[in-house]
């Protein structure tokens, strides 16, 4: 698995980077090799969650609708 040498190769602090990319937020408590494994398992669960619901506030694309606003 090249994902995995890639991430055996790396320094601490750069898997600390890629820890904090990847959503994992406190990482120094952890050993080079748990900081690995988390990063593998956080990769497999954003692969397979769905992606987050449109909130109000987002961005829309012009569909031709009309927009609305309160009155």
């Amino acid at each position: 698995m090249p994902q995995q040498k890639d991430l055996n190769d790396r320094t601490w602090g750069e898997l600390t980077e890629t820890a904090h990319e990847e959503g994992i937020p406190f990482v120094a408590h952890m050993s080079q090799s748990e900081l690995v494994e988390a990063i593998e398992q956080q990769r497999e669960a954003n692969a397979l969650q769905p992606p987050l619901p449109r909130q109000p506030g987002d961005q829309q694309e012009n569909t031709g609708g009309e927009a609305t606003s309160p009155s």
